[in-house]
């Protein structure tokens, strides 16, 4: 694997990453003010997608880094 491969991979966890920490964040937000916003089930359904998409992806980097 090459060195920009190395930190493309690198930067695509990282980024992952933070769009999982979005994701939580979302759905804490709808746990934490579920009478108060009007909009609360489109955070939570938002959460659940971004949480769900970010561990798909950074599963298979991962799966990928140890199969090389």
């Amino acid at each position: 694997m090459s060195t920009s491969e190395e930190g493309y991979r690198k930067f695509k966890v990282v980024f992952q990453s933070i769009i999982l920490l979005l994701g939580i964040t979302l759905i804490v937000a709808y746990i934490s003010g579920m009478g108060e916003m009007e909009r609360g089930l489109l955070y939570l359904v938002l959460g659940i997608l971004f949480t769900l998409e970010s561990i798909f992806v950074l599963y298979k980097n991962l799966k990928q880094k140890h199969s090389h």
